[in-house]
Formats: C-alpha cells, sequence, structure tokens
C-alpha cells in the first residue's frame, strides 16, 4: 500500500467543518500522514528536513486547503517554498520527487459554474491551478486534476459527509493504485473519476 502525505493549512481550520472532515476521513486510513502546517509551525519557521524526508517517505502528495483570492494560504506557500528546494527537489542530477502524485484538495465558495470566461471567475479553476500543475512538472511529478468542494459555506451536514467519503475512496484507491492515470490526467476534477467508477464506501 502506497503511502499518503496530506499537507493541510488553514488558517482557521477550527471553523471549516468541511476541511476537518476531510481531515478526519484521511486519517481513518492507514498509510496516510497529516501534516498540519498551521498547528505544527505558527510562527512560520519551516523544519525543511523532516518536510523532505515524509515527501520522501511518499508516494502521493495532496496539498489540502481553502482557495482563498484564488490561491493557497499563506504558509502553504511557505511550505513550497521552504521545502521543493533546488537541488534536492529539482535540479541537475536530482529529483527526489520523481514519479510521485501530487494535487490539490481544496474547498471553494464559488459554484463550479462560476469559473468560466463569461462568469464572475473568469477562468476554469484548472487556470488557478497552474503554479502546482508547473511545480509537478519541474519535479517530474503526476499531477492530477482538483478535488473540489464547491459552494462549501453553503453545504449541508449531508453534503459535506458525503464528500468527505469520497475523499477516502479516491485517497485508498490512490494509495492501493487502483486507479487508471492516464484517464484521471483528463478529468476537470478528481470528484468525477472517482465518484463515476466507484460506490461511496460508509
Amino acid at each position: 500500500m502506497n503511502k499518503v502525505l496530506l499537507v493541510t493549512a488553514h488558517p482557521a481550520l477550527e471553523k471549516s467543518r468541511n476541511n476537518i472532515r476531510l481531515m478526519k476521513a484521511a486519517d481513518s486510513i492507514d498509510n496516510v500522514v497529516i501534516r498540519d502546517l498551521y498547528e505544527l509551525y505558527p510562527r512560520f519557521f519551516i523544519n525543511t528536513e523532516k518536510e523532505q524526508q515524509y515527501l520522501e517517505q511518499s508516494s502521493v502528495i495532496i496539498l489540502q486547503h481553502p482557495f482563498y483570492w484564488y490561491g493557497i494560504p499563506a504558509l502553504m506557500k511557505q511550505y513550497l517554498d521552504m521545502v521543493f528546494t533546488h537541488g534536492w527537489a529539482y535540479g541537475k542530477d536530482t529529483a527526489k520527487l520523481k514519479g510521485k502524485i501530487l494535487f490539490n484538495a481544496l474547498t471553494t465558495s464559488g459554484t463550479r459554474e462560476s469559473y468560466h470566461e463569461d462568469e464572475h471567475n473568469r477562468f476554469p479553476l484548472s487556470s488557478y491551478l497552474i503554479p502546482y500543475n508547473q511545480l509537478a512538472h519541474v519535479c517530474k511529478m503526476h499531477y492530477l486534476p482538483p478535488f473540489v468542494l464547491h459552494e462549501s459555506g453553503k453545504a449541508s451536514a449531508s453534503e459535506s459527509a458525503r464528500h468527505a467519503k469520497h475523499f477516502k475512496q479516491l485517497i485508498t484507491n490512490l494509495a492501493t493504485e487502483d486507479y487508471d492515470l492516464d484517464k484521471i490526467q483528463e478529468m476537470e476534477y478528481l470528484n468525477d473519476y472517482f465518484a463515476a467508477r466507484t460506490p461511496v464506501q460508509s
């Protein structure tokens, strides 16, 4: 079973029932390690060597976060800057993350339809995630489409719980290599692929 690393960053996690549910769903699976950045590094002093060790030990890396102003929270940006370093993550004759999977698991208040050229957010959600797609490319990783909860603030308890169950199933499939990488990368969202092919487990 592949090891999965969930790197989460939410500056007000205690107020986000959706993100808490995702973390709890992930924590219930064997071989999943969770790194809660705001809990670990409230002063933004990242332990680069330790975080690199967790990354090296994992085959699947998930960046879990709210979608603030079309990007990731500040501490997650700090994490990427301090941990995905030249000479370790990328560079001549080095690629410690080569072949690993990376994707964003995010919550956003906008509707799926709003991420369109004729709507409020103007661009597809994937356009705002290009920096992480490119990061994966430079590090020779496999970047997957995002796992997304739209209208997160309006999600009912049942919708939030169902989303967390799909997240658990997604992680389980990735950990056991029960997926088609080529088909996944053609999808807009990971939600679509796994919700269509796999019944949700309780």
